[in-house]
């Protein structure tokens, strides 16, 4: 009998499925599957993983990550790799988008799964490399039984599990607050974050265990202390605690017990962690507040990842957007424009109910689908009249530049798509468009979306060879081209956003300006002693005169 068979599960999958629920998938094969097909062991049906993609191995002591020669490619830790050892903690992720299916991995250990199998429960255990802010005084066997140190083990990381998923500091303080409410008999608590544009901490999530949270109110004392000084408190009888107890909060409130703990990580404080009793009956004890020191860790080591990704968020859309500026700049006529079709696409992705990861990639994509026009001559950019075949072709260049430069950008891997989508505005359903002449479903969705808004605003504004066209000359001519050039989904989309966002937008915008109009007249006729009568707005003169091809 070989090891993985005497000793059941060796490992655990933790994800979430399409209807996002978290799921933990036992791993007590000696090889596992994961592909499209049903025939492996996890089947995850998504385009971009491949029919075996890869495959787990455990040879008794280490598990193995197999990439098979998958068209998607396999990662480990947001790294491409074949073949990998596998550690505790580990991110999977099959396929070219983040937005697909992500595992973690875990090891079982052996011993610990069964002894958990006798009790009929299931028992996961942090690898060692993992636990850098576990306090080992949480293991002492001396203070605590052996039920207890395997509860608060679990439940940390569970906690530092559930924390280091969320994306935000709201989510992050909430979650945090109901994860300690469910471990640590606490009747009240805080969560505090400081500011980091003036370094005030500021109340982000409330709870009281039976109450109203808007009544909570911590121990600013404490809380300062705990902040300042980067170090834990715990304090048995606050009243009677000499450093407190002359305090108004402790007074009124009647604060019995309090614990506090810093959310930090090596870079800085992030905020305070506050817990409190208003009953003698419930008092904290020291390993709760190493336990609290502990998941108070964590959360700050995963508000630094937060911030860090806010911060490359940040200079990416800095970045794109001083791209999509600089193809603007070239030509006032039709500056704003990457812009108006970024929105529009957004809207579209809205409409369509995508989620809202591929509408930010579709927005960067519009932004950016026009920067190829940087090798295109000023000349023929900005021509009046018609284009001759010569200059058409060159206007036609455009688009492959877009590709070819795009591509030399290192971007990052929910953003690898970009340069194809942003690209593939000229694409047509039919295979008659370019650069590359793709054909239905070749084209990527956020191009087939691009294409639209980009036909759309371009005939809707003011162009050197041609006057904007009516809203539903547009929409008419778009219909013409639905099946062939666009893609049905996509007009139906536009349509709505048409309807229910631009025409109301558009008419609010005019009305405003005829009141700024009126407003000056009377403000100029009054002046002068005459009688002015308003003349309302006449529309922009209107001509169905244009191109073929918008570009």
């Amino acid at each position: 009998m070989d090891q993985h068979a005497a000793h059941g599960a060796w490992g655990t999958l933790r994800y979430r499925d399409l209807g996002g629920k978290e799921v933990v998938l036992t791993l007590n094969k000696p090889v596992f599957r994961i592909g499209r097909l049903s025939d492996n062991d996890l089947q995850i049906d998504d385009p971009y993983v491949s029919r075996l993609h890869a495959e787990l191995r455990f040879d008794g002591t280490y598990a193995m990550l197999i990439d098979r020669s998958s068209t998607g490619a396999t990662y480990v830790n947001d790294q491409r790799v074949p073949e990998v050892r596998l550690h505790s903690g580990d991110r999977i992720a099959l396929g070219r988008k983040l937005a697909g299916t992500e595992m973690t991995f875990e090891y079982v250990d052996q011993e610990v799964a069964a002894n958990a199998g006798e009790a009929h429960q299931v028992m996961s255990v942090i690898d060692h490399s993992q636990t850098r802010y576990l306090n080992t005084s949480l293991i002492r066997a001396a203070q605590l039984s052996n039920a207890v140190m395997v509860n608060r083990l679990k439940a940390l990381y569970e906690i530092t599990s559930a924390i280091l998923t969320v994306t935000t500091r709201e989510e992050l303080a909430e979650k945090l607050l109901t994860l300690l409410f469910d471990v640590l008999p606490a009747e009240r608590g805080v969560i505090l974050l400081a500011d980091p544009k003036n370094n005030t901490l500021r109340q982000q999530a409330a709870r009281m265990r039976n109450g109203d949270a808007a009544q909570v109110s911590p121990s600013q004392t404490i809380v300062r202390r705990v902040y300042e000084g980067n170090v834990a408190e715990l304090c048995l009888d606050a009243r009677n605690d000499a450093r407190f107890a002359g305090q108004q909060s402790i007074i009124f409130q009647s604060i019995r017990s309090v614990m506090c703990a810093p959310i930090s990580s090596s870079a800085r404080v992030w905020g305070v962690c506050y817990l409190d009793n208003l009953t003698t009956k419930k008092t904290f004890e020291n390993e709760e507040l190493e336990f609290l020191m502990a998941v108070s860790r964590q959360a700050g080591l995963a508000l630094e990842n937060i911030y860090l990704l806010e911060e490359q968020k940040i200079t990416f859309q800095s970045f794109v957007t001083t791209l999509a500026a600089s193809i603007d700049a070239r030509d006032d006529l039709t500056a704003g424009h990457s812009a108006r079709v970024a929105r529009y696409s957004r809207a579209i992705a809205k409409y369509m109910n995508l989620p809202e990861a591929e509408r930010r990639r579709i927005y960067y994509a519009g932004l950016l689908h026009d920067y190829g026009k940087i090798g295109t001559r000023e000349s023929i950019l900005c021509k009046p009249g018609k284009l001759t075949p010569e200059e058409y072709a060159h206007m036609r260049d455009h688009a492959k530049n877009t590709y070819d430069i795009l591509s030399k950008i290192h971007f990052t891997r929910d953003m690898q798509d970009l340069p194809l989508v942003a690209a593939g505005h000229h694409e047509n359903l039919d295979g008659s468009g370019y650069p590359f002449g793709l054909k239905g479903d070749e084209i990527p969705l956020g191009a087939r979306i691009i294409a639209v808004a980009d036909f759309f605003d371009a005939l809707t504004h003011k162009r050197h060879y041609r006057e904007p066209m009516p809203i539903e000359e547009v929409l008419e001519l778009i219909d013409e081209s639905t099946g062939t050039k666009f893609d049905p989904q996509v007009v139906a989309a536009l349509k709505q956003f048409v309807r229910q966002e631009f025409i109301p937008n558009q008419r609010q915008r005019a009305e405003a300006e005829a009141r700024r109009v009126q407003s000056a007249q009377l403000v100029s006729g009054a002046s002068e002693g005459e009688t002015t009568i308003p003349v309302a707005p006449q529309a922009a003169p209107q001509t169905v005169s244009m191109d073929p091809v918008v570009l």
